[in-house]
């Protein structure tokens, strides 16, 4: 009750505070002659052009203005946009500079720019740099998700002097798109972090009260004629490996090579290509054991399908690691091969190729187009009579998406999409067409959005199946106050997992969420967050209760900036779970049960801070109840060094879940078990950075799960328990032990070197290992497969390689 009368209290004193604020314009000069990009604006070419100043908090005092003054310039000619910017500073020691790779921003004082072309706020691409001369590109989209995978090749440089920090940009044409018009007016925001105050400020004013921050941009102005160049670039690359396989005592070698294109069809249309690509120096996944009955997501950690894809990232349509995955027919070999036949059976289908053409026209309607092929894969065996045959375990495989999307008034926009998946006349192919559209009022204080997906799938003598899967929600999305219902149904024959990803179907689900935030500081806090959420969920099909919920979460950052949080929940009533069994008509009655959790996080600007989380689940039946503990060390060593350890301990205690199930008598027998689970996990992640273009990273995990079953259940068609004298063992011991270790130089733009060297040991067995570091010692001195592989890529620019060869000549 405290709590509740202090947020009203502060609520009601916090009621009318919103500013009001007129959207900032600059213009831009046109130049002949571009400056030389040496950090320094000592060049006639930028004088007598408008500066860009005043800038304001957005974070801690948003509204306030700025502590130190920043002035910014823009020019332009027909081959890139100059940014040169003069950030004030009387106290130039007190600059952060950290060192990071690229595209990482930890403890620095920054300035970034984001340009939005089509000046529509549906996407931006921004070019920041920091303090230490990094680089860090990435596009943001309406609701503010940046996605700093994107890289684009441009040029900056920084400089330092006794009273300020000086920041100079050319960012070319072709790393950008642009409507094809005359003249152009283009969004634009610009930003400065100043760390040592933890001060983020923006050119025009971003109020914290309103969602998203495309929306709140300002203007660049002026800009005529642009005639750009042929945008043409290559990526060429060639690698080399050499592998070592458990069992194996010789080292495998061998090679790949081949080149990614981008082609600028116009100045808003860019075509990008793959041929033969090479992604072994990704990071390795985190492997998880799944206690579920759902499919594991694992992050998509490969460039080319994590750069430029946010137009195809549609309601769980595109999953782009169902490319180059697991053949269909894979667990098939092995199931049906004794281990002594198999020769070979790979793990992945091999990726050919892969396409991506994206870009807006003139009057804001979006357009993409995403193809991949992957060959046929076929696994070696040896059959009956000795001799080696092959198996097709995928055959050669075609994936396809389409997308429209047009931007509309208020920061609106409707779009239409399409996946395709044919892999040839005798296998299934797979179709899904979604529509989907977000709607928002001129003041940007309400919104009702949603989507509606239908999947399809043939297959030439059976009948096609059907399924479709819809969402909407309505709500208010700016202000102190914001709420939203939304409700989201799946019929128990939608599927769009052959391209997308979806956990489970067969889903009637109402929820609905109240937030009242804090924006401006008060007392000793600097903000406050709070949500109330409720939901209530059935089957889609019959349409039988499944789950009720509720949960209240609520962060604060203090004035010290020590941010405190936690959320609190409940399923008051019994869960009714028809995937667990996993047989169709069967469900498990869950109890109902209560969750928590509490975390704090420090300022991040002293050189060892520790994260810390605790959680605790609790439900009556069983004595369920689960203990898990999360602790974040960080040692920010020197400017260049930097150590992140992160320790997990998760215990689950009468645990009740599936174990395995039969057919006795023509019924089903499904077995369930108590069990009490144990899980430990440490990462350690090593950052070296020798200078803005090399750094060295090192990353160690070890994952290990130890599961013990105290007792077995047979399931009951009420959904009950009954103990039952099973006496099987399912007793596991798993360990997976990674490293991952990487050199990179960016020895020019675009241009890199990659040296790897990755380490994987993975163990399951029956015995329990109850102490960490005898198993941890079993676990190194198991079989290991390793990895060293180096990789050269080099950016070849058209315009580059034509005047190169018109010297020679």
């Amino acid at each position: 009750m405290t709590l509740f009368l202090l947020i009203v209290l502060v609520a009601i004193c916090h009621l009318g505070l919103k500013a009001q604020h007129q959207k900032k314009s600059i213009g831009i000069k046109k130049i002949d002659n571009p400056p030389e990009i040496d950090g320094r604006l000592d060049e006639a070419v930028w004088e007598n052009t408008a500066v860009a100043t005043d800038f304001i908090q957005v974070e801690p005092y948003n509204g306030r203005k700025s502590a130190l003054q920043t002035q910014v310039r823009f020019l332009y000619d027909n081959e890139a946009i100059y940014v040169g910017a003069l950030l004030h500073d009387p106290q130039p020691d007190s600059i952060y500079m950290e060192l990071t790779p690229r595209d990482h921003i930890r403890q620095d004082d920054y300035f970034g720019v984001y340009f939005d072309p089509f000046n529509d706020a549906q996407r931006a691409f921004g070019f920041f740099v920091t303090a230490a001369g990094v680089q860090v590109d990435m596009k943001a989209n309406i609701n503010g998700h940046e996605d700093e995978s994107w890289d684009a090749v441009w040029k900056s440089a920084i400089s330092i002097n006794d009273s300020s920090w000086v920041v100079e940009y050319m960012i070319p044409y072709s790393a950008l798109r642009f409507p094809k018009k005359s003249p152009q007016d283009w969004g634009l925001n610009i930003f400065r972090n100043i760390q040592r105050y933890r001060m983020n400020t923006s050119w025009d004013f971003i109020d914290a009260e309103e969602r998203g921050f495309l929306n709140q941009q300002g203007e660049l102005k002026g800009l005529r004629d642009i005639k750009p160049p042929l945008r043409l670039s290559f990526f060429p690359y060639v690698s080399a490996y050499t592998e070592n396989e458990p069992g194996n005592s010789s080292w495998s070698y061998f090679y790949n090579y081949g080149m990614d294109l981008k082609y600028g069809i116009d100045e808003s249309f860019t075509l990008d290509v793959t041929l033969i690509p090479d992604f072994g120096q990704v990071q390795s996944d985190d492997k998880v054991v799944n206690f579920t009955p759902f499919e594991i997501y694992y992050q998509e950690r490969r460039p080319f399908f994590t750069e430029g894809t946010e137009l195809f990232d549609r309601n769980g349509v595109f999953y782009s690691r169902r490319i180059g995955d697991e053949p269909d027919r894979y667990d098939s070999v092995n199931s049906t091969y004794s281990e002594d036949d198999i020769i070979e059976n790979p793990k992945q289908t091999q990726l050919i190729n892969a396409t991506k053409l994206s870009g807006k026209t003139n009057g804001g309607l979006g357009l993409g187009f995403f193809n991949a092929m992957t060959d046929n894969t076929y696994a070696r065996v040896w059959d009956s009579a000795g001799n080696e045959k092959k198996v097709l375990t995928q055959p050669f495989t075609n994936y396809n998406m389409i997308v429209l999307d047009q931007s509309l008034k208020n920061n609106s926009s409707i779009a239409f999409y399409n996946t395709n998946v044919y892999k040839g006349k005798n296998e299934r192919t797979s179709n899904l067409t979604g529509f989907d559209f977000q709607l928002r009022d001129k003041k940007n204080n309400y919104q009702f959005q949603g989507f509606i997906n239908v999947s399809q799938f043939y297959k030439q003598g059976m009948i096609p199946e059907t399924g479709f899967k819809y969402n909407a929600s309505v709500g208010k999305i700016s202000g102190n106050f914001r709420y939203e219902y939304s409700q989201t149904v799946e019929s128990d024959t939608y599927n769009p997992n052959e391209l997308g990803f979806l956990r489970n179907n067969n889903d009637f689900n109402h929820s609905a969420e109240i937030e009242y935030n804090i924006y401006q500081p008060f007392w000793k806090v600097l903000n406050w967050y709070n949500e109330f959420d409720i939901w209530y969920s059935s089957l889609y099909a019959p349409r039988e209760f499944t789950q009720f919920g509720v949960n209240f979460n609520s962060r604060t950052t203090f004035n010290n900036y020590l941010t405190v949080g936690g959320d609190i929940g409940l399923h008051p009533v019994a869960i009714y779970d028809y995937f667990e069994p996993r047989v169709d008509g069967w469900y498990y009655k869950e109890a109902p049960y209560g969750w928590s959790n509490i975390f704090f996080s420090p300022d991040y600007r002293k050189k060892f801070v520790v994260d810390v989380r605790l959680a605790y689940d609790y439900g009556k039946k069983y004595n369920r109840r689960s203990y898990w503990m999360n602790l974040k060390p960080r040692y920010r060593i020197n400017d260049k060094l930097t150590v992140t350890h992160n320790f997990s301990y998760d215990k689950d205690l009468n645990d009740i879940g599936y174990v395995t199930d039969s057919i006795f008598k023509n019924q089903p027998m499904i077995i369930f078990g108590k069990r009490d689970i144990t899980t430990i996990t440490n990462t350690t992640d090593l950052s070296y950075i020798f200078n803005n273009k090399s750094s060295l990273s090192l990353r160690m995990r070890h994952y290990w799960v130890r599961t013990t079953y105290n007792q077995f259940y047979d399931l009951q068609k009420n959904g009950e328990l009954i103990p039952n004298d099973y006496l099987e063992n399912h007793d596991f011991n798993f360990n997976a032990f990674n490293i991952d270790m990487v050199y990179t130089w960016n020895f020019a733009p675009g241009s890199e070197i990659l040296l790897v060297w990755k380490n994987a040991i993975y163990t399951s067995d029956e015995e329990i290992m109850k102490n960490y570091y005898n198993n941890l010692r079993n676990t190194l001195k198991s079989p290991a497969t390793n990895s060293f592989s180096v990789k050269l890529m080099y950016y070849l620019d058209y315009h580059h390689l034509k005047k190169g060869i018109s010297k020679l000549i």
